[in-house]
């Protein structure tokens, strides 16, 4: 039997900041629905994720562009149904859940396929997880019960793509609560163990895998930069997730507070005039709610190029790409804080509109629900 409180969120732990988009999707529906978050796929598809995104960039992003195109889309989305067929199956009966949400593109068109083949109807409700370029594989499925679009751009491309548009709707990017109800309390805590001044600028460094020499570099070039006084120009959040070389490395440098892994990173970066880091989206997201600029130092390519033009269109913060660049624009904001309190300024404008729009993902999700589905199914995959 049905639970109408409680949810299933499709998530994939394969990059793209999926997870983190469905742990902000069960905080944000958490006061109407309980929520369970689950990667279906198999562990294989991880452990090739793990290789490729480490030693081999090129290949994951060669795999992100062969499958976008519509026909391509929709062959994928037919072999990763027969691929995860029976897990979805199993999951349904178990959560017996009131509607199924997907931050991954390719679960769409396998959710629909196990629902009628268990001659269940659920209601299924996307949320994009593409800010700016929709990959094909979100549009393969045009009649899903409600698609979230976190961006003015992919509400666009889903409108030409012929999705269903009373059934999507233009929303912002949900983020954590963490994020957008920050704890004034932890953010202090943090400040105090920082034992850093206030009145330096401070950033907050992600650094996670990225154990390179030519990171560790960047993070030498920035500890070295001094004011005329010879006093240290920077702060520097360190967050090296779980890369005990950076750690081992910086830890009890001076200027640099090294933060190993944990959940709770709101209240470090609340702390920093500037996050920066990989362009990843919810990273991006995370800190405009925060209202702070961030400053793009690396994306992976085809996935996460959009993020570097959604920076520069809203004014979100800087994008540079090379040591050289970053180096010379931290400089540049040294000797030029306006520029900073400027880009807070824009920053703050995204902020508003988007709060504005996560707000309405409860009441649509809610009216989604009881919705009967269409009589009438549309779909590229045939």
């Amino acid at each position: 039997m049905t639970n109408p409180s409680h949810l299933l969120i499709l998530t994939s732990k394969t990059g793209g900041g999926h997870v983190s988009l469905a742990e902000s999707l069960a905080d944000l529906l958490a006061d109407d629905f309980t929520s369970a978050i689950v990667d279906p796929q198999p562990g294989w598809i991880h452990q090739h994720y793990r290789l490729v995104s480490r030693y081999a960039l090129w290949l994951w992003s060669a795999e992100f562009q062969l499958f976008n195109t519509p026909a391509r889309a929709a062959v994928a989305h037919k072999l990763f149904s027969r691929l995860i067929q029976p897990r979805l199956r199993s999951l349904i009966a178990q959560e017996q859940p009131a509607a199924i949400l997907s931050t991954y593109p390719f679960f769409s068109y396998s959710v629909q396929q196990a629902t009628r083949a268990a001659s269940r109807e659920i209601p299924l409700i996307l949320l994009y997880s593409d800010p700016r370029t929709l990959h094909w594989a979100w549009l393969a499925v045009k009649d899903a019960a409600l698609n979230l679009a976190p961006s003015r751009e992919a509400y666009t491309q889903a409108l030409a793509a012929q999705v269903q548009p009373q059934r999507t709707h233009l929303i912002g990017w949900p983020t954590r609560r963490q994020f957008y109800a920050p704890d004034s309390d932890a953010a202090e805590q943090a400040w105090v163990a920082t034992g850093f001044s206030r009145q330096r600028l401070t950033i907050f460094l992600q650094g996670g895998g990225e154990g390179s020499a030519g990171f560790a570099r960047t993070v030498e070039e920035l500890l070295a930069l001094t004011e005329r006084d010879g006093q240290p120009a920077i702060q520097l959040i360190l967050a090296v997730g779980t890369n005990s070389r950076l750690q081992q490395t910086f830890q009890g440098r001076a200027g640099c507070h090294v933060l190993s892994f944990t959940k709770a990173i709101a209240p470090w970066m609340a702390c920093a005039d500037l996050v920066m880091g990989k362009a990843g989206p919810n990273m991006l997201f995370e800190a405009v709610t925060l209202g702070k600029p961030f400053l793009a130092t690396a994306f992976i390519p085809g996935q996460e190029e959009g993020n570097l033009e959604m920076i520069r269109a809203y004014g979100l913060g800087w994008v540079a790409l090379t040591r050289e660049e970053q180096m010379l624009l931290i400089r540049i904001l040294l000797n030029q804080p306006e520029q900073l309190a400027a880009m807070r300024t824009s920053v703050a404008a995204y902020r508003a509109w988007n709060s504005e729009g996560t707000a309405k993902i409860r009441p649509l999700v809610r009216a989604a629900i009881p919705a009967e589905k269409a009589d009438a199914d549309f779909y590229d995959l045939d």
